[in-house]
């Protein structure tokens, strides 16, 4: 299936389900970096299926995007002790994408 394409409306089921609001940016800037929509994207990590990015100009926009608040937030911080785990995630898997590039 093409990454813009999604299960047509009369044969999908809808799946819901809680996550952090921390959770929630994680989830919302790895699908923005991935290029795909969000269902389409929770939907590829969730069956394993293989995951590959083709930067673009929109993955560009949303990796400087991320990057750039990012870093506000660590010049913001006094010291990396003040790090939360939350960006620290996000910090690990934006570079464990941007290594894949």
């Amino acid at each position: 299936m093409k990454p813009d394409q999604s299960l047509p409306h009369r044969t999908s089921k809808t799946v819901a389900f809680r996550v952090t609001p921390e959770e929630y940016d994680k989830i919302q800037m790895l699908a923005d970096i991935s290029g795909k929509r969000k269902q389409d994207y929770l939907r590829d990590r969730l069956l394993e299926d293989e995951m590959t990015v083709y930067p673009n100009i929109r993955v560009r926009t949303y990796l400087e995007k991320y990057l750039k608040e990012l870093t506000d937030e660590l010049r913001r911080l006094g010291s990396a002790d003040d790090l939360n785990a939350g960006t620290a995630e996000q910090i690990a898997s934006l570079l464990k994408l941007i290594a894949g590039l």
